[in-house]
C-alpha cells in the first residue's frame, strides 16, 4: 500500500475514534442495559454495568485515535495495559467507594466526580498521546546533540 492510502487509512481511522468517542459522550446518560437486557438487576449492578460499558466504548475509539496516531504496535499495548489496569483495578475501586458512599445516583462529591473523570472518560488513555510525543522528542534530542 502506498504511502497516500497508508495515511488516508488512519484518518479513516481516527476519524472512526474520534465520533465514537463523541458519540459515547452524547449518549452518556443513556441507559445501556436497559437497551441490550430486561433483566432485573440492583441499582448498584445496573449503575456499575453501564459504567463498565462506557469505559469499554471510550477505550475501545481512543485506541482507534491512538493508532491512527502513531501507528505502532507498542503503543497500542501500552494503551491495553492501561486499559486492563483501568477495568480492573481503577473501575472497581471507584465502583465500591461510589456505591458505599454516594450509591447510584449521577452526582458525585468533588472529590468521585474528578475520580469519576479520570477512570470513565478516556483521560488515561489520553495522556498517552503527549507522553509519546515527550518521549519521541527527548530521543531526537539525545540522537542531534
Amino acid at each position: 500500500m502506498e504511502h497516500g492510502q497508508r495515511l488516508m487509512k488512519r484518518v479513516a481511522i481516527g476519524a472512526a475514534g474520534v465520533a465514537g468517542l463523541a458519540f459515547v459522550f452524547l449518549f452518556q446518560r443513556t441507559d445501556v442495559l436497559a437497551l441490550i437486557s430486561q433483566a432485573q438487576l440492583s441499582p448498584e449492578m445496573h449503575f456499575s454495568i453501564n459504567r463498565l460499558a462506557r469505559i469499554f466504548l471510550n477505550d475501545i475509539f481512543m485506541l482507534l485515535v491512538l493508532y491512527a496516531l502513531f501507528a505502532d504496535t507498542r503503543i497500542l499495548k501500552l494503551a491495553l495495559w492501561v486499559q486492563v489496569i483501568d477495568l480492573l483495578v481503577l473501575l472497581p475501586l471507584y465502583l465500591v467507594v461510589k456505591l458505599s458512599l454516594e450509591g447510584d445516583s449521577e452526582i458525585s462529591s468533588p472529590f468521585l466526580s474528578q475520580f469519576h473523570r479520570l477512570i470513565v472518560n478516556p483521560t488515561l488513555m489520553i495522556l498517552i498521546i503527549p507522553a509519546v510525543y515527550y518521549q519521541r522528542l527527548a530521543r531526537k534530542d539525545r540522537q542531534h546533540p
